[in-house]
């Protein structure tokens, strides 16, 4: 009878074991991604990382080389540009690159933080989108988006901050990391 109970007891010290270990791997799920970021439904200031501006674009990693911050004169609108090409002038045009892009139609973008933490959310009087360039034929996509941006600082040359924004398209392009925009007045 005793020899019953010890194999009982054996038998349950086995499944306690394994019931955490279980347990345990699932924790650790968020150290598969290393601690970069990945597409999220829902976003918040506190998933941006703390790393350079890096993304997914269509389905393909991005190298952004070129951040400009653009204040449109008539408009009055304010656009953010993330683009894997710089122009040959400091604020000019930028042929066949792929590119994201945050705008604040007919008003200033300010210092502090902006968010939009789900797709289906509306953030009165901002629009995202991004386009990618195959072969010189440019395609744009306007789709779902989520965003949270923290803009440190605002000068007459730069813009500074960091960003994370997911697009909900088929290939789940996002953006995400610091960043440090050359300031354009158009």
């Amino acid at each position: 009878m005793y020899r019953y109970y010890h194999l009982l007891l054996i038998l349950a010290v086995v499944f306690v074991l394994s019931s955490c270990n279980k347990k345990g791997d699932n924790s650790n799920q968020t150290s598969i991604n290393n601690g970069e970021f990945a597409w999220k439904e829902n976003l918040s200031v506190k998933d941006i990382p703390d790393s350079p501006i890096k993304g997914k674009i269509d389905g393909k990693d991005i190298n952004i080389t070129y951040v400009n911050f653009e204040k449109w004169r008539g408009s009055n609108d304010n656009v953010l540009n993330f683009s894997n090409k710089a122009p040959l002038n400091k604020c000019g045009f930028i042929e066949n690159d792929n590119a994201f892009h945050l705008t604040r139609v007919g008003g200033d973008m300010k210092e502090g933080d902006i968010s939009k933490d789900t797709f289906l959310k509306n953030l009165e009087g901002y629009v995202a989108d991004f386009h990618v360039t195959e072969n010189e034929d440019m395609r744009k996509i306007s789709t779902g988006w989520n965003l949270a941006l923290v803009i440190d600082e605002i000068n007459d040359n730069v813009v500074k901050g960091k960003i994370a924004m997911c697009f909900k398209d088929d290939n789940k392009s996002w953006i995400a990391g610091k960043f440090e925009a050359v300031r354009c007045n158009n």
